[in-house]
């Protein structure tokens, strides 16, 4: 029998820690250590799902040969593990001697005799993550289905865990890639020569990326004083034309698929670290223009010694294609033609912010929603957001960052993934509004603000729980009293200060209308300087509402529209509008 119970408090506490900071391995470490004790086991193992190669890979184990079975792979269908990835159903094999599904070159490789085996899937919010096993019974009882209901439960710990932290690296990553942009943005705005960018892009990169060794190389530029090569931590010798051959005689083979590594022990790597260009790794990214070839970045030793992985890949290639945009830029700006060039980069600025929006369902189980977003500008600082937490909840958030142009659309590209990583972490409003405006004030630099409305809704309890970061009034419309009613909170807006935020819940009933919008509605100023108004507004919804959201947010828009006339607009508009149900 276990030698251990799984309580409530030890259930408690690895649910808690999920979503803390505690480094994965070690969380993982111990659920495998707990699966021991509970199925009361030699050992547990956890094989990650590597969807790359359609394959599991072991990656904590417990009680078991760590060393030897460190990095073992089973393939799809292979085996019972494997066969557990196949079909997604849990395994049983209390005679592994006799059963010819078992994986025995496993057992070969790491010196080790099976003797009965169970073995769970793990998946989370539909992903399969990868399989949970535990591994001879230490008072060779026989495992059973209370065994898997146990095991299920801590397969769903685990999945839920690696997925969690996969979501927050994510976040983490695209927060410090808005940030690096941002920085590259602001810089080129103030800028008057060239050395000064390739000096900053060249800094930027080496930080980011943490490497000892950056070279950024532009060829194909008119000689019209703009510099064509800067370099850190490597020697002129990398201008050379036989090094310069040896990295790039076959780049029409890999331009293309947009990087190349180079491993220190390839035939073309060894002659590199003879030179001295690298000890570890290298890496090397084309500057493209419409397909055309303009320069290289080659990039090598990170600080940690550790290769190049996904992530240095995703974040150089936004960086490459930045950089070489950002370079074009300034060489048409030396040639007088700033304006023009200003005006595409805008442009493609715009569908680039257009598509960051999230895309919102119509319909989420019992609620209806309907979105709209309009720049004032090509780019803008409004976003909206939906974090789903589960089947029956779900938090929406309207927000309105403070400028105009490129620098708000930057901070607000930060400012949604900051708000949409701290909405997933908790459940109270406050609180997640709280820590964000921590992060925005510790990590932006921005000197730009942010107004937010967070809303969490519980179709379960017809509940609303809601926290406003300065954000203007927003619209509750009560069916069953045919009246509307508004949603504030005290709460100033993020990136100013330290700031505690109240925190309300107010019940609903199905037939509730919540609309939720940016001041870019009730400030449209027509040609007479009048404003659209609150009042306005109300009236417009009071007279749609009963039809769905998609045509109620079409009517707000005619009215506005019709209001404004031929005045320009001056503030970004945006609309979330939900039926409750």
């Amino acid at each position: 029998m276990p030698t251990k119970l799984l309580t409530l408090s030890l259930i408690s506490d690895i649910t808690s820690r999920i979503n803390s900071q505690e480094d994965l391995n070690t969380l993982l470490s111990e659920i495998m250590g707990i699966t021991r004790d509970v199925l009361h086991t030699e050992g547990s193992s956890l094989l990650l799902y590597d969807k790359e190669n359609d394959q599991l890979v072991f990656n904590t184990t417990s009680g078991l040969k760590e060393e030897s079975l460190a990095h073992l792979t089973v393939p799809r269908g292979k085996g019972i593990a494997g066969m557990v990835l196949e079909t997604l159903k849990p395994e049983i094999v209390n005679d592994a001697a006799n059963d010819p599904r078992i994986f025995k070159a496993i057992d070969q490789k790491v010196g080790y005799v099976t003797r009965n085996l169970i073995c769970v899937p793990m998946v989370a919010q539909g992903e399969v993550q990868g399989v949970l096993e535990a591994v001879n019974s230490l008072d060779n009882r026989d495992f059973n289905q209370t065994d898997i209901k146990i095991l299920r439960y801590l397969s769903n710990l685990a999945a839920i865990a690696v997925k969690n932290r996969l979501l927050i690296d994510n976040l983490n990553l695209r927060a410090n890639e808005l940030n690096c942009l941002f920085q590259i943005s602001q810089a080129l705005a103030n800028i008057q020569s060239s050395d000064e960018f390739m000096d900053l892009a060249v800094k930027t990169i080496s930080e980011v990326l943490q490497v000892d060794r950056v070279c950024l190389n532009f060829e194909k530029i008119e000689k019209r004083g703009l510099p064509r090569s800067k370099s850190k931590g490597f020697s002129d010798q990398i201008q050379d034309e036989d090094v310069v051959g040896l990295l790039f005689n076959d780049k029409a083979d890999w331009m293309y698929k947009g990087f190349k590594v180079i491993a220190a022990n390839s035939p073309q790597g060894l002659q590199l670290t003879h030179k001295g260009l690298f000890q570890h790794s290298m890496i090397l990214f084309p500057i493209l223009k419409n397909k055309e070839w303009l320069g290289s970045l080659v990039v090598s030793d990170k600080t940690s010694r550790t290769r190049f992985d996904e992530m240095d890949i995703r974040i150089l290639r936004t960086l490459t294609n930045q950089v070489g945009e950002a370079y074009t830029a300034l060489q048409v700006k030396i040639q007088s033609e700033r304006l023009k060039n200003i005006d595409r980069d805008m442009q493609v600025a715009a569908m680039i912010q257009k598509h960051s929006l999230p895309i919102i369902p119509k319909q989420y189980s019992l609620l209806e929603f309907d979105t709209y977003y309009q720049a004032s500008r090509e780019i803008g600082g409004d976003f909206y957001d939906m974090v789903v937490h589960g089947k029956d909840e779900v938090s929406v958030i309207i927000a309105d960052v403070s400028g105009k142009g490129t620098p708000a659309a930057l901070f607000m590209e930060f400012s949604k993934t900051v708000l949409q990583q701290e909405v997933s972490k908790t459940t109270s409003t406050s609180e997640a509004l709280f820590n964000a405006n921590q992060i925005l004030q510790d990590k932006s630099g921005f000197l730009m603000f942010v107004t937010a409305m967070l809303v969490r809704i519980n179709m379960t309890k017809k509940e609303l729980t809601y926290s406003s970061a300065g954000h203007n009034l927003q619209i509750i419309y009560r069916k069953k009293h045919h009246k509307i009613q508004h949603l504030s909170g005290k709460g100033q807006p993020m990136g100013i200060g330290k700031c505690e935020f109240s925190e309300h819940t107010v019940s609903y009933m199905p037939g509730d209308l919540l609309v939720l919008y940016t001041d870019g509605v009730t400030e449209a100023m027509n040609l007479k300087e009048e404003l659209f108004s609150e009042e306005r507004l109300e009236s417009v919804i009071l007279s749609h509402i009963n039809d769905p959201p998609e045509v109620i947010r079409q009517a707000i828009l005619q009215k506005v529209s019709e209001f404004v006339g031929e005045a320009e607009p001056h503030d970004d508009l945006s609309l979330f509008i939900i039926r409750l149900n």
